[in-house]
């Protein structure tokens, strides 16, 4: 991510709407509860302001219980957060009830940045209709506050959700979550129906493993009441005011099985929230990249453990099913020959519109029927062949039409190339010695492949074919072979 992300929950549990499935309907705070939950709100407004460089916080979001963007003083803290020069985001989690005219006065008086707010609203078809929800959202909109807007996925009312889509904008996201407490799974039909609202519905039906390594960037602050690692975890620093105090994030701590709603799965690092959501995807706002590029080893495919057989993540899976239904090409990047990466990838195939293979060297864009290669001259194989013996390896050649595109010499997993070994090899084949060649080795495989044939290349190559820039796009890989095409998607 860009920087750390913080979501703050403070002592409010009050709320102007009565919705029958909520605890804090209708329910008034006291006048020191409030007095409370605004000094609380300020002092943590004011330690982000002052922490976020040393701490590396780009992005705060208010989470409240209750409705918290009722209350000026949550758009005075917002305001303050905004106009810090670290900050990139801020936002709050709200049911759109407050007066947009007098909310945004007060945040422009604050001196707050328009440009960073992101709301997440939330539609309660109890208390509202869809049609004066979407007005409420269209005019935020006109106001340049960027924002995502969803419900409950309650299949009573589907009806009114596919209304509400209809009155929304068609920038504006509309989320659907998982309805809590379901004892009967989705029927498929109402599956299809949430996926016609909402294309990443399927994210809210995956299993996520729980796993502490992926939520580095990101704290749950709790006003006066300790930190946790997200919503659902336990609290790992009671301390009052620990977050004022606090001179380093310590080490993330998770007790759960699984992240179970969008706020704890959707915080992670996972390769797969920033491609649809950017650097900070607790916003929930998409990113829709022009383009996307996906490593296959270790990234599309990932492995239990040591030894263990690759597998594709059924969040993975959730995550490719909504760029595609969003109509976003995606693109297989990997040093695999198309036939291997076929193979592999058989399952999730038909989504993608083409790839870079064998690192660079073969460019498919099946969908536009465009393809492209990069040779090898015939010596150089030859002259590999000599060395078989000498560094004991077993050759692959790559050709189409019988031109050679591809070289791999195969080892053994336990036999790992060496530095040195690869430098002999250079030395004694002229194509490589020359600069015609780039070799690069992959744990016991050497590949050799032409020139100027690589992943960032294969991108801005697919780039000129589709009239875009290579700064729309995203991409993720876990390789050095990655690294320039990462560097040049922008992440």
């Amino acid at each position: 991510m860009a920087g750390r992300m913080i979501l703050y929950r403070g002592s409010l549990k009050s709320c102007n709407y009565h919705c029958s499935y909520c605890p804090f309907s209708k329910r008034r705070g006291t006048e020191r509860e409030l007095k409370q939950d605004r000094e609380r709100w300020l002092s943590f407004a004011e330690d982000v302001v002052r922490k976020a460089d040393r701490l590396g916080i780009r992005a705060v979001m208010a989470a409240p219980y209750g409705e918290a963007l009722l209350h000026p003083w949550y758009w005075e803290g917002l305001a303050r957060i905004s106009a810090c020069g670290k900050m990139d985001a801020v936002g709050a989690q709200t049911n759109l009830s407050f007066s947009a005219p007098e909310a945004l006065q007060r945040f422009d008086a604050c001196g707050g940045d328009r440009r960073k707010l992101r709301l997440w609203a939330t539609f309660h078809p109890e208390m509202v209709t869809a049609e004066a929800f979407a007005g409420q959202c269209k005019r935020l909109l006109e106001e340049g506050i960027l924002l995502c807007a969803g419900a409950v996925g309650v299949p009573e009312h589907i009806g009114i959700l596919r209304e509400l889509r209809k009155q929304l904008p068609e920038e504006i996201y509309m989320w659907i979550n998982r309805m809590d407490g379901r004892k009967l799974p989705y029927t498929r039909e109402e599956k299809n129906a949430f996926l016609e609202i909402d294309p990443y519905f399927l994210r809210e039906l995956a299993p996520v493993l729980a796993d502490a390594d992926q939520c580095k960037d990101r704290l749950f602050v709790e006003g006066g009441r300790g930190l946790r690692t997200c919503n659902l975890s336990e609290v790992f620093d009671r301390e009052p005011e620990a977050f004022g105090k606090m001179e380093h994030v310590p080490k993330q701590h998770c007790s759960r099985k699984r992240c179970s709603c969008y706020l704890a799965y959707g915080g992670r690092d996972d390769f797969m929230n920033r491609i649809l959501f950017g650097e900070y995807p607790l916003f929930r706002i998409p990113r829709r990249p022009g383009a996307v590029f996906l490593d296959i080893e270790g990234t599309l495919l990932q492995k239990r453990g040591p030894g263990k057989e690759t597998f594709l993540s059924e969040m993975v899976l959730a995550g490719l099913t909504a760029l595609s239904l969003e109509s976003i090409p995606l693109f297989f990047a990997t040093t695999l020959p198309y036939p291997d990466a076929r193979r592999r990838c058989r399952e999730i195939w038909h989504l993608f519109s083409g790839g870079i293979f064998a690192g660079g060297a073969h460019l498919f864009f099946w969908k536009e029927h465009r393809e492209l290669f990069s040779y090898l001259e015939e010596d150089c194989a030859a002259e590999l062949a000599r060395w078989k013996e000498t560094l004991c390896f077993r050759m692959l050649t790559y050709r189409n039409r019988g031109r050679i595109y591809k070289i791999t010499l195969c080892r053994t997993a336990h036999r790992p190339w060496r530095g040195e070994e690869v430098q002999r090899l250079a030395a004694a084949v002229p194509e490589i010695s020359a600069g015609g060649v780039r070799c690069f080795a992959e744990g016991s495989c050497l590949q050799f492949v032409a020139a100027g044939a690589d992943k960032a290349e294969g991108v801005r190559t697919f780039c000129r074919w589709m009239g875009i820039s290579p700064e729309e796009t995203a991409a993720a890989g876990d390789s050095a072979e990655d690294e320039e095409m990462l560097r040049l998607c922008g992440r």
